[in-house]
């Protein structure tokens, strides 16, 4: 579909710093009336990278991003809203759980109040209605943004459900929301998990892929600890291969490229070697992104102009 074309294209050629941030944001908010879901996924999906670089290209604008974006989606999550209604179809199911996530991801407190709400209701009534299993990883996440070392039952909850439960969809819900907590050592603990009996080898990558952004330093540091056991215990590239993508493409500087490469440089083996330079590859490509929207004059008043924009 054009639409899809002309977002993927520009979300191309800004990473490629071809393009600017600036524009790319402003094609973004051309999307904001857009229902279908095929184009929503590629939408969301742009908006979700867009909030991970910002954070680390322009700290002082990436709450106003943010906001920015999630103005973007809110529009089709109010129309599908968190229950589902008679006669809807497959598609407008995973809408709404691809705007809840995300939304639940950009830190929109009224997403992640509701469903923490609906998540206690779930915890007196497993079959309550307000939380069907398509909703219940925006769920979990909300819990897990709100989890601490300090206030842990939501982790704890979760993982009592994660034992009691026979279905694999369930526990994968689970062990993807664990480790997207911001709180580090939680991230940890959620990584520390995957070293017991309770994860099965082969269900790792759903705790690596949940991992925060908060927590990419703390999973870094896990790995490096941990790595004669990773290799040991998980030999195939493909698993292997998933830690290490999963632990070094988030970042975005050339320093961290070069950290990265020093401790694999008498580590790497044939089985990881290509996702290794293909995850440094990203790590590289977001720092020269990062440069690029640095040196934009005006992205910081486009931010406000469309935040002004009435819907």
């Amino acid at each position: 579909m054009d639409m899809i074309g002309i977002v993927e294209d520009s979300y191309a050629l800004s990473v490629a710093c071809k393009q600017t941030l600036t524009s790319l944001l402003r094609l973004l908010n051309a999307y904001r009336h857009e229902s279908d879901y095929t184009i929503l996924s590629h939408v969301t999906s742009v908006c979700l990278s867009v909030n991970k670089i910002s954070t680390d290209a322009n700290p002082d604008l990436s709450s106003d991003i943010k906001k920015l974006l999630i103005k973007l989606l809110l529009l089709a999550a109010k129309r599908v809203g968190w229950d589902p209604k008679d006669g809807e179809s497959h598609l407008d199911v995973m809408l709404r759980s691809l705007l809840l996530i995300a939304l639940v991801k950009l830190g929109h407190e009224e997403t992640i109040n509701e469903g923490i709400r609906r998540f206690h209701i779930f915890l007196e009534d497993r079959k309550t209605p307000l939380l069907p299993p398509d909703n219940r990883k925006a769920a979990y996440l909300a819990v897990m943004r709100t989890v601490s070392t300090s206030n842990r039952a939501g982790y704890d909850v979760l993982l009592k459900i994660y034992k009691e439960t026979s279905e694999a969809q369930e526990k994968s819900r689970i062990l993807g929301s664990l480790s997207s907590c911001p709180d580090k050592d939680i991230v940890v603990e959620a990584l520390n998990l995957m070293l017991t009996d309770e994860v099965r080898n082969q269900d790792a990558f759903y705790v690596l892929g949940g991992i925060s952004l908060e927590g990419r330093e703390a999973a870094w540091a896990w790995l490096k600890d941990n790595w004669d056991h990773v290799v040991k215990t998980w030999p195939s590239s493909s698993l292997i291969s998933d830690f290490v993508n999963s632990t070094v493409s988030p970042f975005t500087s050339e320093e961290k490229a070069a950290e990265v490469s020093e401790f694999f440089a008498t580590r790497v083996k044939p089985s990881f070697e290509r996702a290794l330079k293909q995850s440094l590859e990203r790590v590289r490509i977001s720092a020269r992104w990062i440069d690029s929207i640095k040196s934009e004059a005006n992205l910081a008043q486009t931010v406000q102009q469309l935040l002004l924009q009435e819907f």
